[in-house]
């Protein structure tokens, strides 16, 4: 088995080394290439080794599987064809087949099998009934009627490699036929989207009869291939099976099979086997075939077809038919087509938000769907930015046809923005639009110091560089007024240039309407603003009068597909930088919903991205106002290796500017939405003086020093103005630095960089004229850039990085019942929104340390945009009650 084994993964390492143009493939293709020939040379001249015949149907044969090959039986089958097999297992399945022939057929496999197959947590196990009623023309004592059971069981070692057993017990009222135990193991290697590589051991225990007659062992070794891009629209195996005979004058006898698997569009897959028999005998081989359809309705499988050839005889000839169960699905017979109903209860965070986006792209490619009704009972973007994203896929749902309605309650801008976008809005009579146009508010600190007896003493380049002023000052400098009201006007034409296209209004009139918001639900049909007034009770009506017919409405359960390709299939990582950067590892704080995106674990997930084979193209998710200088500088050290071996791709989000700027710079090309907030390149540096407000404490310090700057960093005493002038030197290297990085990365020459830099914060509209980003555009495009440059199928998968966790506190809670959810929920419920949106502003500076640089743009307490995001948690609640009404 290892020598089977060996060559075989000489072959994986090879084909990556193929894809990554490496000098070895030349060399280490050879171990592949003797394998796959050693296989099909034992599949095409295994006769030529036989001298004479021995038996090839045995006690313990199990009712014929049509089509399945050991290297590719991926459902219940696998427990008697390959237990192996059984680890790739897609979900539940049950399973009936009943193969009949007729009387005069020699071959016994006639009869019925039941199988169930389960997959679990590391084991995938099965149980599988076998009622064999042969034929009378089959050789004694196999005439006989017999039943067996088997019980599979496989670990689950990964899509690539898969072992398994199966232990069998057979019982029969013939007693040549009774008292069996049999052990039949197997191991399949899949090195390759497109080839699988088996080899089974059966009955290698030689199980005893009641008789005390031993059965033969055999082996079988088999390949498969799915030449069309690793797909199963064809699929071809070849195998022979290698049975022992104990006789020292006989022979053991070789059985060459064939398989093949033809998807039919619209029905299901055309399955046919071919087995050579007795290869010794004078008149030549003897065929034994069958061919039929496996037809796939969602979960529901029904299979039919022919048993014919030679072997059988003519007066043999019979059938199969078989029904399947399973909890996953293969493409097959479209259902009618459905609307699919996606409510929403809470304002999805950074990952849920992508979830939902992939959850829209996806209805959009499914053709069963006929439209979307999304039932908002939140703001559905935190942002701007994510509001882009969520109407671009609104608008690609429309390009593929699908009909889209909103549903609202109360809502703001944000679910104006989104539904403005689709077919119809509908809203809830006793609701309203609470929304008149965009307003930010920002927290200055500096009264609250100064009463408290503390003195902040900080060091900016650029009077841009606005968030130093949120801790020095009691209210912004006139150049903070004039670019917060900049920002403002420039959010404010992208979103009236958004919604006056989706709403087909012009600008001008748009802008006078919103003028007399907040609006109630009527006064918000008579503006224009939504289509309809109706309940929740009448959302089926209203979907039906947006589809133009009665339509089945149900809520989105889209279960599992079996996979369309074998092994480690390439892939996308998309890697989030998302919340303040720190120095170390991610952290969250409960209740507040603050995420902190340490260096450590960033960086890390960019080194597992670089060094995982299946991972194609690299697209980089910036989520982050920026934090340490450091981290940011780790992380971009690791953003330019993993540039360095394979595409990597930047996605700006809501915010992606200062120190999350300075990380995505090795990214090409860069996308940011026409809303991202983006730039504000440059640094600050300082500390606070608490000596007054420990001398209110009634606290006296005394410090004693080695060296002038011995405690030049210490909260205990302002800077000197010696050290306030070398702290400007260091923060002049610093943002010296962080221009030449900037300038290296978007191949600009550092003055041109410095002239848009200086702290000044853009949109992503701006940056595009100023060539710090390359394209206007969401996720979406980034992943189909990502699949470009990495030469990636549309359904490559994504893998998210870094995996999701929580803190000791979170996870404590969690623990008494309180999600993620609910803490925002208590958060919100037991502190004042000023205070709460405060502390979130104040938290990122207790956790970055007095001696640290930052690199971090300013801190809004809001961008509001009327209603609030009633939760931002990444997991979403349960779904709410079916209305009355809805179907």
């Amino acid at each position: 088995m290892n020598d089977l084994l060996r060559p075989a993964a000489h072959a994986a390492r090879a084909a990556h080394a193929a894809r990554a143009g490496h000098p070895a493939h030349a060399a280490r293709r050879a171990p592949f290439a003797r394998a796959a020939a050693a296989l099909l040379g034992l599949c095409a001249l295994a006769g030529a080794t036989a001298a004479r015949a021995a038996p090839t149907d045995g006690p313990s044969q199990p009712i014929p599987d049509p089509g399945k090959s050991v290297a590719s039986s991926d459902d219940t089958s696998a427990i008697a064809v390959n237990p192996a097999n059984l680890s790739f297992l897609p979900g539940t399945e049950l399973r009936w087949t009943w193969v009949s022939m007729g009387s005069t057929s020699p071959l016994p496999a006639r009869g019925h099998s039941i199988a169930l197959g389960v997959p679990l947590w590391f084991v995938s196990t099965g149980l599988r009934f076998d009622f064999l009623d042969p034929p009378a023309a089959a050789a004694a004592p196999l005439d006989s009627p017999a039943r067996w059971v088997r019980w599979g069981l496989a670990l689950d070692t990964g899509p690539g490699f898969a072992f398994g057993t199966t232990l069998g017990w057979g019982s029969s009222d013939a007693a040549a036929l009774d008292g069996y135990f049999s052990l039949t193991s197997g191991v399949t290697l899949r090195p390759a989207t497109w080839l699988s590589l088996s080899a089974v051991a059966r009955d290698w225990n030689r199980p005893e009869s009641r008789l005390g007659e031993a059965l033969e062992r055999s082996y079988d070794f088999g390949i498969a291939v799915r030449p069309v891009d690793g797909r199963r629209a064809l699929e071809i195996g070849l195998e022979t099976a290698y049975v022992e005979n104990s006789d020292p004058d006989e022979s053991g006898a070789w059985v060459p099979r064939a398989t093949l698997g033809l998807r039919v569009p619209y029905v299901g897959t055309l399955r046919g086997d071919v087995t050579l028999r007795d290869l010794a005998e004078d008149g030549g081989p003897e065929i034994a075939a069958m061919a039929g359809l496996d037809v796939n309705v969602g979960g529901l499988q029904v299979s039919a077809g022919g048993v014919f050839g030679d072997a059988v005889t003519k007066n043999g000839t019979g059938f199969y038919t078989g029904v399947a169960l399973r909890s996953f699905s293969e493409r097959g017979v479209r259902l009618p087509a459905r609307v699919v109903r996606v409510r929403l209860d809470s304002t999805p965070g950074v990952r849920r938000h992508t979830r939902f986006l992939q959850q829209l792209w996806r209805l959009a490619e499914d053709p069963e769907v006929s439209g979307v009704a999304l039932v908002l009972r939140a703001e559905p973007a935190s942002s701007l930015a994510h509001a882009e994203e969520v109407a671009d896929a609104i608008r690609n749902l429309r390009s593929h046809g699908k009909k889209v309605l909103c549903h609202l309650e109360d809502a703001g801008g944000r679910a104006l923005h989104v539904c403005s976008h689709a077919d119809a809005i509908a809203m809830n009579p006793a609701g309203g639009l609470r929304f008149s146009g965009i307003s930010s508010s920002y927290f200055y600190f500096g009264g609250l110091l100064k009463k408290l007896g503390v003195q902040a003493d900080i060091v900016r380049i650029g009077a841009h560089k606005l968030a130093a002023e949120q801790f020095a000052r009691e209210s912004s400098t006139q150049v903070g007024k004039d670019d917060h009201q900049a920002l403002l006007d420039q959010l404010s034409g992208a979103f009236l240039d958004e919604v006056s296209a989706g709403r087909r209004v012009p600008v001008e009139e748009l802008k006078r309407r919103l003028a007399r918001g907040p609006f109630l639900a009527q006064e918000a049909r008579q503006s224009g603003l939504v289509d309809m007034l109706a309940y929740d009770d009448e959302l089926g009506r209203v979907i039906d009068e947006v589809m133009g017919r009665a339509s089945r409405v149900v809520d989105d359960d889209p279960g599992d597909e079996a996979p369309e390709r074998w092994g480690y299939s390439p892939k996308i990582a998309l890697v989030y930088l998302d919340g303040d950067m720190i120095d170390g590892e991610s952290r969250s704080i409960p209740l507040l919903g603050v995420k902190l995106a340490g260096s450590y674990t960033v960086a890390g997930a960019l080194r597992r991205a670089r060094e995982d084979r299946t991972v194609r193209a690299v697209v980089l998710r910036v989520e982050t106002g920026g934090g340490s200088t450091l981290a940011a500088d780790v992380i971009l050290r690791e953003a330019i290796l993993t540039a360095r071996v394979k595409p990597l791709i930047v996605s700006m989000g809501s915010q992606a500017a200062s120190g999350g700027y300075y990380a995505a710079v090795a990214g090409s090309p860069i996308f940011a939405t026409r809303s991202t907030i983006t730039g504000s390149i440059g640094i600050f540096y300082g500390k606070v003086d608490v000596t007054g407000l420990l001398q209110k404490l009634g606290v006296g310090i005394e410090t004693f020093r080695t060296a002038p700057r011995a405690d030049a960093e210490s909260l205990y005493r302002p800077f000197s103005d010696d050290e306030r002038e070398q702290l400007g030197v260091k923060v002049k290297q610093l943002y010296d630095r962080f221009i030449a990085r900037v300038a290296e990365g978007r191949r600009m020459r550092p003055e041109e960089v410095d002239a848009v830099a200086r702290g000044r914060v853009w949109t992503g509209a701006q940056a595009l004229d100023r060539r710090l980003i390359d394209r206007v555009g969401g996720l979406r495009e980034a992943l189909a850039e990502a699949r470009r440059l990495g030469r990636l199928p549309d359904d490559a998968p994504v893998l998210s990085l870094p995996e999701e966790d929580t803190s000791l506190l979170g996870y404590a809670l969690s623990l008494v019942g309180l999600s993620a959810q609910a803490q925002g929920e208590l958060a919100t419920a037991t502190i004042p929104p000023v205070m709460l949106d405060a502390a979130r502003a104040l938290t990122p500076f207790l956790v970055f340390g007095a001696d640290r640089p930052l690199a971090r743009s300013e801190f809004a307490g809001e961008i509001s945009f009327g209603a609030p995001a009633t939760a931002r948690e990444d997991e979403p609640r349960a779904p709410a009650p079916r209305a009355q009404g809805e179907r």
